[in-house]
């Protein structure tokens, strides 16, 4: 009995000592600010970056492992051409991928605190519709891209992020005359409208992330 009290505090006291080595940087979720500029792709635009718009947006990230996490972010932006410029608030839910385990921990070979990462996943665009009257359109989205994380500390990260989405829809300018399929429509080659952005942020970690290694020693019966 005295061996096995033994063993558990030999192992709480390693965990303990693993806990001051790398538990600052073990966090389960951020949250953040992102700021930079979007353009949209349509029938009154077919050229990559013309009539760029301000975006801004925040974003609350939720961290699975060092690879993978799931993302909910808000953005606010306008589209812009000739004759029309709508404000659009975008809502979307991605999952992302790092390549790297994204982690400032030594005692594991492959963390990085740095990361490239992929992201997909599902968004809604709020936006105005002019016909006779103004309304508000709320269409699916499907959002995609990549960009690049960076740990600048035990708690504050950095990200570049460069995102497409593709509106399930095709009237993202806010007029009825682009959407004439007689010969306004087709500009892309998905016939639907896009919305691009490219930012850059800054993040906050919060929610750490607790070891209790003595109940789990118990619990899996290694004494």
């Amino acid at each position: 009995m005295k061996l096995k009290v033994i063993r558990i505090y030999i192992l709480s006291f390693i965990c303990l000592i693993s806990v001051n080595i790398s538990a600052q940087d073990e966090y389960r979720a951020e949250i953040g600010i992102n700021g930079g500029g979007s353009y949209y792709l349509g029938e009154a635009n077919s050229q990559l970056f013309k009539n760029m718009q301000l975006a801004y947006s925040g974003f609350l990230r939720l961290s699975f492992n060092p690879r993978l996490s799931a993302k909910i972010e808000v953005t606010n932006t306008n589209v812009a051409g000739t004759g029309f410029n709508n404000s659009v608030i975008v809502t979307d839910i991605t999952g992302e991928f790092n390549f790297f385990d994204l982690e400032k921990n030594k005692n594991r070979q492959f963390s990085k605190i740095f990361s490239p990462y992929i992201f997909a996943g599902v968004g809604m665009m709020d936006y105005k519709y002019y016909t006779n009257i103004t309304t508000l359109n709320i269409n699916p989205s499907i959002p995609f891209g990549l960009g690049m994380k960076v740990k600048l500390g035990t708690r504050w990260n950095l990200n570049v992020q460069w995102t497409t989405r593709l509106l399930l829809a095709d009237n993202l300018e806010g007029k009825p005359e682009f959407n004439n399929p007689n010969w306004l429509n087709g500009s892309n080659p998905f016939n639907n409208d896009i919305l691009s952005s490219l930012t850059i942020g800054i993040s906050y970690n919060i929610w750490k992330k607790v070891c209790d290694c003595k109940n789990s020693s118990v619990n899996n019966g290694r004494y």
